[in-house]
């Protein structure tokens, strides 16, 4: 069974741990600890951005895009997760060498690690989690606000990065 380790608003690990039954019921998070949750967001070389179309028949943000990305595991760091998410998701090995820091942000009961890469998938080599996924393409940035989507907030600092470069 899965188990799930809480973190404070910094994303430090508290010791208090979740099975991923327990974690879907915020309810057993206690106060001042969040489940800690992990997203990739993959960049092409025309600034294009892989997103995921989640499975109608999910639970939670069934058909809304998003970034490769779940719950931290026990005994796993973010940039751990978010490898391990990601070939899970799409059947996309990353390298931890290769992942960028990108934002930090927690909200009710959640706390989100973003990292980003640059890296040119081609679509067509994914290979969906079809219980989890539907469809896999590249947005242009501009094009993000207008998707149903399940959270952009690492939008700002990727507009930056890109800026940057």
């Amino acid at each position: 069974m899965e188990k799930h380790e809480l973190v404070d608003i910094n994303g430090n690990k508290t010791g208090k741990i979740l099975t991923h039954i327990e974690a879907r019921d915020w309810n057993n998070v206690p106060s001042e600890c969040y489940i800690s949750v992990v997203g990739v967001v993959i960049i092409n070389k025309d600034n294009e951005v892989l997103l995921q179309k989640r499975s109608r028949f999910k639970r939670a943000n069934p058909s809304k895009w998003g970034i490769c990305g779940g719950k931290v595991d026990l005994g796993e760091t973010p940039l751990d997760a978010g490898i391990r998410e990601t070939l899970e998701e799409i059947g996309i090995y990353l390298n931890k060498e290769d992942l960028n820091f990108l934002s930090m942000d927690t909200n009710e009961k959640t706390h989100f690690t973003v990292y980003y890469i640059r890296k040119d998938v081609d679509v067509n080599e994914c290979k969906l989690q079809e219980e989890e996924l539907e469809e896999v393409r590249y947005f242009k940035i501009e094009e993000l606000q207008d998707l149903d989507n399940e959270g952009f907030e690492w939008l700002e600092n990727l507009k930056k990065v890109i800026e940057e470069e």
